[in-house]
């Protein structure tokens, strides 16, 4: 889908990363740093890395390894689906919606007609109003627009010279966030192993108060 194919060419998800990953992992000293040593906003992950070489600190170093492997799992479910983007958001409101009733459902759709955002669903149970919303979300102006600002962004980090790894330590970082504001929906994002994937969509999760604000204006917030 459109969305996967600009996040594979904004992350360089390709041999060459997936080699450039493994190398930082197989923990040899000289080979992890030089690694880790490319990227300008992976800096920080660069001094955790550090701690890998000292005995005291060998769970941070564990960690570390995992969130590259998380991180690597994601990718790969990129690239095997294709259709990252919209698991994200389809994930997020069936959490949202699993026990909303037909009544509260119906309340949000006529917010939503009110706004102007119409929801192609067939009947109105939850499982086809997740489907419904989710496309119109994805298909929103608001949401593309943020995708393409991310993948915009990331394109200028590698030419830079930030690259990669500067890019999972967003990634890492971006996961622990929605671990402590939405612990059923990174529970749900780790399940499917996702979760170090949400830094793709956190930047509209955030915009539109996903987690905080009524679900009929965060879904406005989405599209518009």
């Amino acid at each position: 889908m459109y969305h996967s194919d600009l996040i594979l060419k904004g992350i360089k998800a390709d041999e060459l990363m997936a080699s450039q990953l493994e190398k930082a992992l197989i923990g040899v000293k000289d080979q992890a740093l030089q690694q880790a040593s490319k990227i300008g906003d992976g800096a920080t992950r660069l001094v955790y890395y550090t701690s890998c070489f000292t005995d005291n600190y060998q769970d941070v170093c564990a960690k570390l390894k995992e969130e590259d492997l998380r991180f690597l799992d994601g990718i790969a479910e990129v690239v095997k689906r294709r259709d990252i983007i919209y698991r994200l958001v389809h994930i997020y409101f069936e959490e949202i919606f699993r026990f909303k009733t037909r009544e509260q459902l119906s309340a949000i759709n006529s917010g939503l007609l009110k706004a102007g955002v119409i929801i192609s669903a067939s009947t109105l149970n939850n499982q086809a109003f997740v489907i419904g919303i989710t496309t119109t979300v994805c298909l929103g102006i608001g949401f593309n627009s943020s995708i393409a600002a991310w993948t915009g962004k990331t394109a200028a980090l590698t030419v830079t010279g930030l690259g990669l790894y500067g890019i999972v330590q967003q990634a890492a970082e971006s996961a622990e966030r929605l671990r402590l504001q939405a612990p059923m929906y990174y529970h749900a994002l780790h399940m499917q192993r996702l979760e170090m994937m949400y830094f793709l969509v956190e930047p509209t999760f955030m915009k539109a108060q996903a987690f905080d604000s009524d679900i009929t204006e965060a879904i406005i917030n989405m599209v518009k």
